[in-house]
């Protein structure tokens, strides 16, 4: 696991070595055992390492026989093996033992075209000397990251943003269109970024750079096609067979390693998994908060999984200071995010730290399996909008009215709320409505001076529809997983995943994201997923014999934290201060007023609006100090 960057000059300029060290410099907590570099001519790339297989001999970057091809790599690939017995079989010969050596080999067998080979996590850049030829590469799901410039002639990329800004002659404005991303879903779906010549490439494309010339293309697709020919038991021996070869292929490692315990289904069943693969007991890990406003504790939960798998369990209790956390939550992301569950998985990644290098996580269950509320709520929508026009109104629109605006307490409340509001939309602006924070007419009227109609750069909500709109799902149900898979999974959970892992010098794996997984599941009829009752309705009976009732069948509670009640208490001062009208003026976009009322209804209790204020507090945070740490 790394962290990678370069520079090519399509023009022939020569790339200065201490531009490849200085941009190393910026992200060496993603690999602080080793760092390597190559800079010839117009071309210089460099790399990270935090070392996790041949430790010893897998420094970067890796060559081919005559090193005509070079490449730096962040990632695992976990069919190394493999593809190396095959390569050697054709002639090519390896000088260590790493995963990263396979991509040059590999490129050589294949072309480009062998990319499709992998399976794992990845994002690598490859130099073709003969050619002049860079090639940039990520992974199907995003879990890795990768961004890029092209600016004057020079291609920059790196895994970080962080990491553009330390070159001398590196500038870039404010994407005000992202801006208006950001407040929609309170993170920036790709490919933009905060920074208006900085984009990121998207999950399962290339980038190629000949001779000045650059492509980006996409090598894999996920499309959702149903097989109803075949029983539900023989989709469960099929998945549970394909779950059991994906954890099993994500244990390689030379660098201790263990688990994230929730005590919900998905991490659960890795661990069993793993308990079952491993001849020493599994470490794993979990989080709890004690005191007032404490997190989702589910540790009573993970110590029942614990148990049964004879793991050996850590437990990490903390105190939440996040006037402290906030410039470090800041520093980790590059660019405004604001998914509070960054806050117990900031801490957790911390703390397993100190015990493992590499941790398996359970993340990418509920996108392939059916595991949000919100699917249950489309769903019964789409059964409501069959009702006569009439009835749908009288339930609706009379009704919405009298409904109270809960602030604590009751969350059932405000999702009626807003079903009964996006009642009468089209499937995916319902689903738009159900998962963005502000919406369309709230934003037009927060933003104003050089950002007012930053929303018709956007169309945040677009985004979603184009989706639905592609015709690759073929019901209700894979759109939304689809849906998710595009836009909530890579711009929210992997990035958060990578960002604050990463910080702490932590590999973490997503056993679920194993694109032959994936491609599995996508052929499964959504009805054996989630229906109008009841969610991961395979995964259950599939993982009946391995994890306990109470597992299977307690309530999701997430990895979510008390924040409404924070931001009316100990968070208040923070709040007030950070968005107080003279704050709020000098950063010039916000509209003083809109700002306001939401702080003054949240801490009156006349609503909930932890999400529109923590994603408030995160973009002045970031427009205050983390964009000033970037200004040249």
């Amino acid at each position: 696991m790394c962290g990678i960057v370069g520079i090519l000059d399509v023009h022939g300029r020569a790339v200065a070595p201490s531009w490849i060290d200085s941009m190393n410099d910026a992200i060496v907590h993603r690999g602080p055992d080793d760092s390597g570099s190559c800079v010839t001519g117009g071309i210089g790339i460099g790399m990270r390492r935090l070392s996790i297989i041949d430790v010893a001999g897998g420094h970067q970057p890796v060559y081919n026989e005559d090193k005509t091809v070079y490449a730096v790599f962040n990632g695992e690939i976990y069919n190394h093996l493999e593809l190396r017995a095959d390569l050697e079989k054709a002639g090519h010969r390896f000088y260590t033992h790493s995963d990263s050596e396979t991509l040059v080999h590999l490129y050589e067998q294949y072309g480009v075209e062998g990319v499709s080979r992998l399976r794992g996590m990845f994002a690598y850049a490859l130099w073709d000397a003969r050619a002049d030829r860079l090639m940039l590469v990520r992974d199907r799901f995003g879990i890795k990251p990768l961004f890029y410039s092209f600016v004057d002639g020079r291609l920059v990329f790196a895994s970080e943003l962080k990491a553009f800004f330390r070159l001398p002659w590196f500038v870039s404005d404010v994407n005000r269109a992202a801006v208006d991303r950001f407040l929609a879903y309170l993170y920036i779906p790709g490919p933009q970024t905060i920074y208006q010549n900085i984009v990121e490439l998207p999950p399962a494309h290339t980038l190629l750079c000949e001779r000045g010339r650059i492509s980006v293309q996409r090598y894999w697709n996920l499309r959702f096609r149903s097989q109803q020919n075949v029983l539900l038991e023989e989709w469960e021996e099929r998945f549970l067979a394909q779950f059991k070869d994906s954890v099993k292929s994500h244990l390689i490692s030379d660098v201790p390693l263990g688990a994230f315990l929730s005590g919900g289904i998905d991490s659960s069943a890795i661990v069993g998994v793993m308990a079952q693969e491993s001849s020493a007991p599994v470490l794993t890990f979990s989080i709890g908060h004690e005191g007032k406003g404490a997190f989702q504790d589910e540790r009573a939960f993970a110590r029942i999984v614990a148990e049964r798998f004879q793991t050996t369990h850590h437990e990490f209790v903390v105190t939440t200071d996040i006037k402290d956390l906030l410039p470090k939550l800041v520093a980790c992301f590059d660019q405004p995010f604001a998914d509070s569950s960054a806050i117990p998985n900031y801490y957790v990644s911390q703390m397993t730290r100190q015990h493992v290098t590499v941790a398996l996580s359970g993340l990418g269950g509920d996108e392939i399996g059916g595991g949000y509320e919100r699917y249950l709520g489309m769903l019964w929508a789409e059964l409501f909008g069959a009702l006569p026009a009439a009835a749908r109104g009288v339930l609706g629109q009379k009704w919405i009215h009298l409904l109270p605006d809960v602030a604590t307490g009751h969350p059932w409340m405000s999702r009626l709320k807003r079903f009964l509001a996006a009642a009468e939309q089209s499937p995916p602006s319902r689903y738009a409505a159900f998962t963005t924070a502000f919406s369309a007419q709230e934003r037009a009227d927060l933003l104003c001076g050089d950002f007012t109609g930053a929303q018709n750069l956007g169309r945040p909500e677009s985004l979603v529809r184009d989706i639905f709109e592609s015709g690759d799902a073929d019901s209700l149900l894979h759109n939304l997983l689809l849906s998710d898979m595009q836009l909530y999974l890579p711009g929210d959970l992997l990035t958060l995943t990578d960002r604050v892992s990463m910080f702490h010098s932590l590999e973490v794996r997503v056993p679920f994201l194993d694109h032959p997984l994936v491609e599995l599941m996508a052929q499964i009829p959504p009805q054996y997923k989630t229906s109008l009752w009841s969610k991961k309705i395979l995964f259950k009976k599939a993982l009946r014999n391995l994890l306990p009732a109470s597992i299977l069948h307690r309530k999701k509670l997430g990895f979510s934290v008390p924040l409404g009640l924070w931001l009316r208490t100990d968070l208040k001062p923070m709040m007030c201060d950070i968005l107080s009208p003279h704050i709020i003026k000098d950063v010039g976009f916000l509209n003083v007023t809109e700002v306001q009322r939401i702080v003054a209804e949240h801490v009156a209790g006349q609503a909930n609006h932890e999400s529109k204020l923590w994603g408030l507090i995160n973009l002045v945070s970031w427009w205050r100090d983390g964009r000033r740490s970037h200004k040249n």
